[in-house]
């Protein structure tokens, strides 16, 4: 860490930013720099980026298989484009394409024939936000499979579920590809894509759950309300707490029977107890960057 001496001309503050810095962003007398007070009253400065113009690609694809094409919509879909054209050689069955799962999630994309399109290519301004949405719709959806068991609304909360990942998806390789700036840092980035990645494969092993699990779907009900208190407030999210959480992944009993109901909980469990892992690095990281 390096100090500097604040400087006073009458009633203005100022310090000099360092001149490597200045060198390595481009800054000049024309440039314009950031300035964000965070709630622990640090004062960060951010150099101006030039975000990238987005291009249109199109694409002309052999495939006639409708989940090959499927991951080639989504690829295109979570990069920071401003459209996108796919061409198939032959007409596709789109009720087929649109039984793939996460496609319904996506806005904006047109199925025509042998012409998959995708005019407006919207961009995400808060990953860290579409996470604790994520981790609210989760604990919803939790309190739907335990005590009023709907279908169509499980359906519903999986669909917005699957699409807070592609958003978060599209935010992290935008920000990696230059192409947008946040006002979360590069390892906050990091962290929420290994959460949502993990907390979507649990959510799709939870829905295949039924009204018999109530016990399990108690069990995984308490880290999740830790997880979403932690994400909420940024001074929860200390070593202490992260803790706390790991202990509560714990709790969930290890399922060895064996039976394909019991492959489920284990492998939320561990999903879980992945996460927990997660948490306690970030924790950690935290303190490094106080």
């Amino acid at each position: 860490m390096e100090i500097r001496n604040v400087q006073r001309t009458g009633n203005m503050h100022y310090v000099y930013l360092p001149t490597n810095w200045c060198k390595k962003h481009n800054i000049n007398s024309d440039s314009k720099i950031f300035l964000e007070t965070l709630s622990d009253g640090k004062l960060v400065l951010t150099a101006e980026s030039k975000e990238k113009e987005k291009k249109h690609i199109e694409l002309k694809v052999n495939e006639e298989d409708s989940e090959i094409i499927h991951k080639l919509i989504v690829a295109s879909y979570i990069n920071p484009l401003a459209s996108f054209k796919i061409t198939l050689d032959k007409e596709m069955n789109i009720g087929k394409l649109l039984d793939q799962k996460k496609l319904i999630s996506i806005e904006s994309v047109e199925l025509d024939g042998k012409t998959i399109t995708c005019e407006s290519n919207i961009m995400v301004s808060d990953p860290k936000a579409i996470l604790k949405t994520m981790v609210n719709k989760i604990k919803n959806l939790i309190i739907i499979l335990k005590d009023n068991y709907n279908k169509e609304l499980v359906e519903r909360y999986e669909e917005e579920i699957d699409r807070s990942k592609l958003l978060i998806d599209k935010a992290v390789i935008a920000f990696f590809t230059n192409n947008q700036t946040f006002n979360q840092k590069p390892i906050e980035l990091y962290y929420i894509s290994i959460l949502v990645k993990d907390l979507e494969r649990m959510v799709d092993h939870l829905i295949q759950l039924g009204p018999k699990d109530n016990n399990f779907f108690e069990e995984v009900q308490e880290p999740i309300n830790i997880l979403k208190k932690l994400l909420d407030e940024p001074s929860e999210l200390t070593h202490e707490n992260a803790i706390d959480f790991a202990k509560s992944t714990l709790k969930i009993k290890e399922s060895k029977q064996g039976t394909e109901n019991s492959y489920l909980k284990e492998r939320i469990r561990q999903l879980l107890i992945n996460n927990s892992e997660v948490i306690l690095d970030w924790a950690i990281t935290g303190m490094i960057d106080d």
